[in-house]
């Protein structure tokens, strides 16, 4: 396995020479970047819009234009956390005070908030994304104010460019429009940032994801999606290596997806929590790549893979059962893999066999697990006849 370990350095020279990147007289396209919280906020939002701001420069790929945070929010008071000696009663003070608190703020936020969502009417009315080819939400959280969202999707459908980078599936996630535009729902982060983890490239050749090997190591925060993720809707470039990664989950974690949207595209990138990331080469050139993929200046198919994907859930299932079973990982991956190639459609068929085990109680996903087990070890298709 590679370990991905470049700096960004003279990266400009790289795009610029890049056979992907479009010629230096094609004008640059022109993006609204979305960095408003009402959520978590990440720090690498600071890092992140100065590196996007040069990439675009020097790539001649594109222009940036930022909303951001209105400036001079009063400070949000901090939640009490309860020590060890702290009584009952004295506690209740402090619940009290800081509801009091919270009552204080929200009255006199209303300014701010206001300000913000006089912004957002400004920057998506009709007349103002009319200037924009494309909107790009950068670790955006929560529930912005949008004022018209079934206009901006309409919008987005109607030829225009959508570029999702990390927290962008933890926003909006009250709208099942904007999630299945997005294509999934923030459902957790296993896979902390501090952690080291293994990714899987499915498709080399895309230009979006051509820059990483078929398998590489990265330090970063990965998500998993909620029940609203649907394998039909996109086509999935990386993953999580669940044999290379901990924890080891029974299911598959997508990294990196494309999809058409009407007559526009969508990229999306769970990668981007950490700093360390937007100095990292191959994450600018992923994101470059990605970019010019999604205004459509380099080719590189959307169609969905959902075989791909059934696949890579299988696998995981594997991953997680042998390391919850004892058993022999590397046996069992052969033989999946024997039965994937004989019948490609097979792992779609098991799918939603495995996806119960996620919902399970801890015993009865062990069993659940011992008899994908069983079955493999038989040499059986798991699940054969079973939709």
């Amino acid at each position: 396995m590679v370990s991905v370990r470049w700096i960004c350095a003279g990266i400009s020279v790289l795009l610029l020479g890049s056979a992907n990147v479009p010629a230096a007289e094609t004008p640059p396209a022109r993006l609204l970047v979305v960095t408003v919280t009402s959520g978590y906020r990440h720090g690498s939002i600071d890092t992140a819009e100065p590196v996007l701001e040069k990439l675009g420069r020097e790539s001649g790929l594109f222009h940036v234009n930022f909303l951001r945070m209105p400036a001079n929010r009063l400070p949000q008071p901090r939640r009490p956390r309860r020590g060890k000696q702290v009584s009952d009663a004295a506690w209740a003070a402090q619940e009290a005070e800081f509801k009091q608190a919270q009552q204080a703020f929200q009255k006199a936020d209303q300014p701010w908030q206001e300000e913000l969502k006089r912004q957002f009417a400004v920057a998506f009315a009709p007349e103002a994304l009319a200037q924009f080819d494309g909107v790009m939400f950068l670790s955006t959280t929560g529930e912005l104010p949008i004022p018209n969202l079934g206009l901006f999707l309409d919008w987005l459908k109607a030829g225009h460019v959508f570029i999702g980078v990390h927290a962008a599936t933890d926003t909006l996630k009250s709208s099942d429009a904007y999630v299945e535009m997005v294509g999934g729902n923030f459902a957790g982060h296993p896979w902390t940032a501090r952690g080291e983890h293994g990714f899987v490239n499915h498709e080399p050749t895309h230009p979006a994801v051509a820059m990483y090997p078929d398998r590489f190591r990265w330090k970063d925060e990965i998500y998993q999606y909620g029940p609203r993720y649907k394998l039909e809707n996109q086509r999935v470039l990386l993953s999580i290596d669940m044999a290379a990664s901990t924890p080891k989950m029974p299911w598959h974690v997508p990294v990196a997806w494309v999809r058409d949207y009407g007559r526009g595209r969508v990229f999306y990138t769970n990668l981007g929590h950490n700093d360390a990331t937007w100095k990292d080469e191959a994450f600018c050139q992923h994101l470059v790549q990605g970019i010019a993929w999604a205004l459509g200046r380099v080719d590189g198919s959307a169609a969905p893979n959902p075989e791909v994907q059934a696949a890579e859930y299988l696998r995981s299932v594997l991953a997680a059962a042998a390391a919850e079973t004892g058993a022999e990982h590397d046996v069992l991956r052969a033989k999946a893999d024997a039965l994937i190639a004989a019948d490609s459609a097979w792992a779609v068929r098991l799918r939603p066999r495995l996806l119960a085990i996620r919902s399970m109680e801890p015993v009865a996903a062990k069993a659940a697990l011992a008899d994908v087990i069983a079955e493999l070890e038989l040499g059986e298709p798991v699940g054969s006849g079973a939709e």
